[in-house]
């Protein structure tokens, strides 16, 4: 078959593939036999090159201390799950993609190297390169920051063995520098997500004013994945949590706060800038409408990927599960104290953990801001506004009903408070990021939210955590509340 013979073929498959999905509107039956019988597009062989090898380096978060992604994140969806459909929506979206600019710099920032991310990061600071001869201070945050992001998903990976989406359609790789290696390493969670989520985590920290320009090319380094095929959104989706978990555990260690520092005085040198500068007091909160893409519309290709996950998740309405999300609605700082107390082992309260509330209530106060930006910029109705049904907690029906769906302020407030947790009490962190996850998804199940929702708000959470921790005054608050937490244990 000739080259355009080809490209025509492909061309016609996808069409009839998207043509399917309208009628799914009609018919969302069909998406069930589509996720079974879906034909895979096969991309033209090509010569790849070798792989090269990311040279070993120390990092942030040693194997022992790395939180489990196996525990506190949930299997990756099954091909026979309602969840799947979402993967094979955004699998299909990806490959539309491919022949844009968009593709192209899917494709371009593929390989398994620092040196992408070093070129990602110095367009970002307006920087002519980062390295470790021009730049060490800024290259060794890099560096040490890229490799924990890639170590963040071991654990899981080794758990699921996931199959890839190229390998699991018949398909070649197809982005130019992957290769062959992809087949046998697990696909969930992502570790290239991982890994450029968790550099722009770190330089948006260093350089807040810059943030959300940073923070939206790490986000767009996970997506880049979903184009090459070489993952699933839940594999890119959980690759940013995982990131954003081992940064938590990471500010733990002083050589993470002096590589900052160091970095931060090395960019003022490069930039001109005088040494008494300050960029964390010229930025404010970070915007998730600069981060994170637009919400998903009800005439989008991926609303069906919300719809069959919400009805995944109302099913568990009716169990212990369905139970505990009715009570996980209270969204006030005495309930919250209750349930990460519990998994930390201390009672919390005002008078005898003073510190711990405090930085929950300035967490609280800080997620309640940045939530509400978002939603003020984008207003989506909630799924039972939208499909005309009743909740699970009817009580706030009436008043919810005129607030945005987009994102979620409990999921972004219970991934906030486990980050924050996290470095508290490192001890019981997998428990304590658990409790963060579910107390977002307790939403998908009351119906409150969309799962795009819930995973936006988890998203603006550890951009949030990154700028915060920016402040001295908050380290100094966290400082303070481990140091009452070991009192308390003791």
């Amino acid at each position: 078959m000739s080259k355009i013979k080809k490209e025509k073929h492909q061309c016609s498959i996808i069409n009839c593939q998207l043509s399917i999905i309208n009628v799914m509107k009609m018919n969302p039956k069909i998406l069930v036999l589509l996720a079974a019988c879906m034909v895979a597009v096969n991309m033209p062989a090509r010569q790849k090159p070798r792989r090269v090898a990311v040279s070993s380096d120390t990092v942030y978060v040693k194997p022992y201390e790395m939180p489990n992604a196996g525990f506190y994140l949930p299997a990756p969806p099954d091909t026979a799950s309602m969840d799947f459909v979402d993967d094979m929506i955004q699998w299909q979206w990806g490959k539309t993609q491919r022949n844009t600019p968009r593709g192209r710099q899917a494709n371009m920032e593929s390989p398994w190297l620092p040196s992408i991310m070093e070129s990602v990061m110095s367009q970002c600071l307006g920087l002519d390169t980062i390295c470790a001869e021009k730049t060490p201070a800024l290259a060794r945050l890099l560096l040490r920051a890229y490799n924990t992001g890639n170590k963040s998903t071991a654990a899981a990976k080794a758990l699921y063995m996931r199959t890839r989406p190229f390998v699991q359609m018949g398909e070649d790789t197809w982005a130019e520098y992957d290769t062959d290696y992809l087949r046998t390493n697990g696909s969930y969670p992502s570790g290239h997500t991982s890994l450029g989520w968790g550099t722009a985590l770190a330089f948006a920290e260093m350089w807040p004013e810059l943030q959300d320009t940073i923070m939206r090319r790490g986000f767009q380094f996970g997506e880049n994945r979903i184009i090459t095929g070489a993952h699933y959104q839940s594999d890119v989706t959980a690759g940013y949590l995982c990131a954003s978990a081992a940064f938590a555990r990471a500010h733990l260690h002083p050589e993470y706060q002096q590589d900052i520092e160091a970095a931060r005085a090395e960019y003022k040198r490069l930039k001109g800038l005088p040494d008494d500068y300050d960029p964390v007091a010229h930025a404010g909160l970070p915007q998730g409408c600069k981060i994170l893409n637009a919400p998903v519309d009800t005439a989008s290709y991926r609303y069906m990927g919300d719809l069959f996950r919400y009805w995944k998740a109302k099913q568990q309405r009716f169990g212990y599960r369905g139970k505990l999300a009715v009570l996980n609605d209270d969204l006030t700082i005495d309930y919250l104290m209750k349930i990460y107390g519990t998994a930390m082992g201390v009672k919390l309260n005002r008078s005898t953990t003073p510190a711990i509330v405090a930085l929950m209530e300035l967490v609280d106060k800080q997620s309640n801001v940045s939530a509400k930006d978002l939603k003020r910029v984008y207003f989506r109705k909630r799924p039972y506004v939208q499909l005309h049904e009743a909740t699970a907690v009817p009580a706030w029906e009436t008043s919810a009903r005129g607030s945005s769906s987009y994102a979620s302020h409990h999921s972004n407030l219970g991934w906030a408070l486990s980050m924050a947790l996290v470095e508290v009490a490192p001890e019981c962190q997998d428990e304590l990021l658990r409790i963060g996850y579910d107390y977002g998804y307790d939403r998908q199940i009351v119906g409150y939210h969309w799962a795009s929702d819930i995973d936006a708000g988890r998203l603006l959470a550890a951009a949030l955590l990154a700028r915060m921790h920016a402040d001295a005054d908050y380290r100094q608050l966290v400082k303070q509340a481990r140091e009452e937490y070991l009192k308390a244990l003791h």
